[in-house]
């Protein structure tokens, strides 16, 4: 992890048994540290490039097709796309079941890579959805997957994320870190046309109290 990860995720992560690695002032720094310490033995799990964490996302568009009868949207966070890869390609398989990506406007990676037809690099600026922020692995699957099955990949501005974090607080008691929190801004902005029921899935909670307290403040 970088050492400017929230620290409640940081907090988080140290409750299990494992040896905490923070290095760099970005999740790409700490990805290339990650590859490193693989090189020298370690087992590296890519957190979207990876076929089987992109299959266990799927698995979420499974459930939600069997829970919710006719037309669904299902609206997806994307950082590096793996989720929304996985969750796309389960949903081809099921008619009247599409999937609405959302990228935060500072780090549109995946987009860039659709626009371009291969990852390339990115400036990326400072977002408060900082667990979808970085750029992606050269030649990254979940950018195929995305442009093949996703039906679009959109943005939502820091002004919209903070605006879901402190309703879904409000509203429905979760507290949810901005990356957890962007389909939901997607939603409430009006971005996502919709069709059937609508399902914005919240996907993290790991915000510091010093950024949750202003934004449940509207500050």
């Amino acid at each position: 992890m970088p050492e400017t990860a929230s620290p409640a995720k940081l907090a988080a992560l140290e409750r299990f048994a494992v040896t905490l690695v923070r290095h760099g002032s970005s999740y790409d720094e700490a990805e290339a540290r990650a590859l490193d310490l693989a090189e020298a033995g370690s087992r590296y799990v890519s957190s979207y490039n990876d076929r089987e964490v992109i299959a266990g996302g799927g698995t979420i568009a499974l459930e939600l097709a069997r829970q919710i009868g006719g037309p669904l949207t299902i609206v997806c966070p994307v950082g590096g796309g793996g989720l929304c890869a996985g969750v796309s390609l389960a949903a081809a398989g099921h008619p009247g079941t599409r999937v609405v990506g959302v990228e935060a406007a500072a780090s549109r990676a995946v987009s860039a890579a659709l626009a371009a037809g291969a990852t390339v690099p990115i400036l990326v600026g400072e977002t408060l959805a900082d667990g979808l922020a970085g750029n992606l692995e050269p030649g990254s699957v979940t950018v195929e997957l995305i442009g093949r099955y996703t039906e679009s990949v959109i943005s939502v501005s820091e002004g919209e994320i903070r605006a879901a974090i402190r309703f879904l607080a409000n509203e429905h008691g979760l507290v949810a870190e901005g990356a957890g929190a962007v389909a939901t801004a997607a939603v409430l902005a009006g971005r996502v046309e919709v069709s059937g029921t609508v399902v914005a899935l919240v996907t993290g909670r790991n915000i510091a109290e010093k950024d949750l307290v202003p934004i449940l403040a509207g500050r």
